[in-house]
């Protein structure tokens, strides 16, 4: 499917939808009419009852339920209206996407670190960022989860393979994908609301854990009802329901202070629970074949309605916040208590389940996420993963440019040669090739299809050295700070593990001369090592490693086309050392330099 093709499916799908939201408001303004009509009523037949004739007041009943209803059924269609709403913005969001219309998406710009081994360099957070284009995630934990893959890829043979079956299965069930993410879409976060509750899972019980706590629970606000309903009928008794009712409230003073703070700690939940549950009920009846999705599925059996159960004493506890209902509910039911209770029980009952529920939701907003990515990109493939340090791509291209304007090339390393020194002019696309390797080990190794017509990756962590930056906060100069990152290369080169080492113009804080004596020394030093590297540079003089170490070392180029005094790019690699430069022609063109 092209980018046109993805445009009308897209649209029609807005458009659909749109459809549906615009009948469901309809609907709902009728409710809402219906429910006037019936208070409207309701209140003429108190008005005929007293006046005209008591008859009246057996119609009563009749509006009242009618009145519950509506209310109830306005309710049910508003939660409709708003999933609509959602669906409608996120197919609207992918048609912005497919025009490369970033604006007020967000970007994880928070998990950018430029001191991690290639996240920086590789643009995979920030505007206009890998991380900005891919992720669905609505979640803050979907997305810090989406996040960490891409910084930390699997990095097991047999858990990329089940993640890619799980990819091409869910890639297919649209309907399945959307309807998650409008779920998911519903409430907005608070940071902490996920730790928050996790912590309120560890809190030590102190009403449902005491013995006779229960019995009490029961007798008290009911022996309280009985005497308040018998009060109007007898002076003693009203005595009695005064005195019982107070006894509630000195009761519920002895732990008032750990009432507020248990309420303090759950009773902002309502919203992010009902998301939770939503997003659940979705998972739990879809059937699917890969073993990561069945897990997920079997994860979430059940946990839609005791999440929404949950919820629902979250908010019949927040009935407290209300100081009119709460005088009322606590003296007679004694209404605080009784809610600690059915929550502490709801917890003792359901806390080794929800840590994993909650995982649950985040785990299929990440598949969710590079599901889409592959929908979007039917024409990329899986990667086949090996064990051997070799890779090689057959018409590989960056991800974000859009493939009928990419320029693709091939990749061959490992077999045989282990570095390939890239040289070339300004502008070229030496830089850009680097990335494109490296974001494609980063996908494929996340399980997800990268841009290729043919792919073969092997487990390999990456280390990357293209943006280094000076910092005045840590006092550390550019070339110091080159120098640490190069460092680090050297520290993980002796661990021994493998590793693919993309570095673009090393040293360029120093001299000519001592770049080059240190280019070249830093190219022996990988040699002997269990790595893969590609080193793009200026510097001729690399190529001729290739003379010395003809079995590691291979020389390869981009470099522009100069006719009729008209510089021009063709973005391919080539084999051999570069020719021709630009920069002297660049600053003639532009009258930096004379003729």
């Amino acid at each position: 499917m092209n980018s046109k093709d993805l445009h009308a499916f897209y649209t029609e799908r807005e458009e659909r939808f749109s459809l549906s939201l615009k009948d469901i408001t309809s609907k709902i303004n009728v409710v809402s009419n219906i429910r006037l009509t019936t208070a409207v009523l309701f209140l003429g037949c108190i008005y005929l009852a007293l006046t005209k004739s008591t008859s009246f007041f057996y119609l009563l009943p009749v509006l009242l339920i009618a009145f519950v209803w509506m209310i109830f059924k306005h309710a049910q269609l508003f939660k409709q209206k708003v999933h609509l709403e959602n669906l409608v913005a996120i197919n609207a969001r992918e048609l912005k996407l497919l025009e490369n219309q970033y604006e007020k998406i967000y970007s994880g710009a928070e998990f950018n670190d430029p001191t991690h081994p290639y996240a920086h360099d590789l643009d995979l957070f920030g505007e206009g960022s890998f991380f900005q284009a891919v992720n669905r995630c609505n979640t803050i934990q979907g997305k810090h989860k989406f996040a960490h893959g891409l910084k930390t890829p699997l990095q097991h043979k047999q858990a990329i393979i089940a993640r890619q079956a799980a990819i091409k299965e869910l890639s297919h069930r649209v309907d399945f994908r959307q309807h998650v993410a409008a779920a998911g879409n519903e409430t907005e976060e608070e940071r902490g609301d996920y730790d928050e509750l996790l912590a309120w899972l560890k809190q030590q019980p102190f009403v449902y854990s005491k013995k006779g706590f229960k019995f009490l629970l029961v007798i008290i606000p009911a022996i309280t009802t009985v005497a308040v309903a018998g009060a109007f009928f007898n002076p003693w008794v009203k005595t009695l329901a005064i005195l019982l009712a107070i006894f509630q409230w000195g009761f519920l003073g002895i732990y008032i202070k750990r009432v507020n703070a248990f309420h303090e700690s759950i009773g902002r939940k309502r919203g992010i629970l009902e998301k939770y549950a939503h997003v659940l009920h979705f998972l739990q009846r879809e059937k699917f074949e890969s073993p990561v999705l069945t897990g997920l599925t079997n994860n979430a059996q059940q946990a839609d309605q005791k999440l929404k159960h949950l919820a629902n004493l979250v908010g019949s506890f927040n009935a407290r916040s209300n100081a009119l209902t709460s005088i009322f509910v606590n003296s007679i039911l004694m209404y605080d208590l009784q809610y600690v209770y059915r929550l502490e029980r709801w917890r003792s009952e359901n806390e080794n389940n929800l840590r994993r529920w909650l995982e649950a939701v985040s785990d299929i907003e990440v598949l969710n996420t590079w599901a889409t990515y592959a929908f979007n990109h039917q024409q990329f493939v899986y990667a086949d993963i090996s064990e051997n340090l070799a890779l090689s791509a057959h018409e590989l291209g960056h991800p974000l440019i859009e493939p009928t304007s990419c320029v693709t090339n091939n990749v061959q390393l490992g077999e045989g040669e282990s570095i390939l020194i890239i040289t070339g002019a300004n502008m070229a696309g030496k830089s850009t090739f680097l990335r494109t390797v490296g974001i494609n080990i980063v996908i494929a190794l996340n399980g997800a299809p990268v841009f290729a017509t043919k792919f073969n990756c092997p487990l390999i962590l990456l280390q990357t050295g293209m943006r280094t930056a000076d910092s005045l906060k840590d006092h550390q100069s550019y070339f110091y700070a080159e120098l640490n990152r190069l460092k680090s290369i050297v520290d993980q080169l002796r661990s021994k593990l493998p590793l693919l080492i993309l570095l673009d113009e090393i040293l360029k804080g120093t001299n000519s001369t001592d770049k080059q004596a240190g280019s070249i020394a830093l190219v022996k030093q990988l040699i002997p090592h269990h790595c893969l590297a590609m080193i793009a540079t200026h510097d001729l003089a690399l190529g001729e490693l290739e003379i010395e170490f003809p079995d590691h070392v291979k020389n390869f180029h981009f470099e522009p086309n100069i006719e009729n005094d008209q510089l021009s790019f063709d973005y391919k690699l080539k084999r051999g050392i570069a020719e021709k430069m630009n920069a002297t022609f660049l600053m003639k063109k532009m009258g930096i330099i004379p003729n």
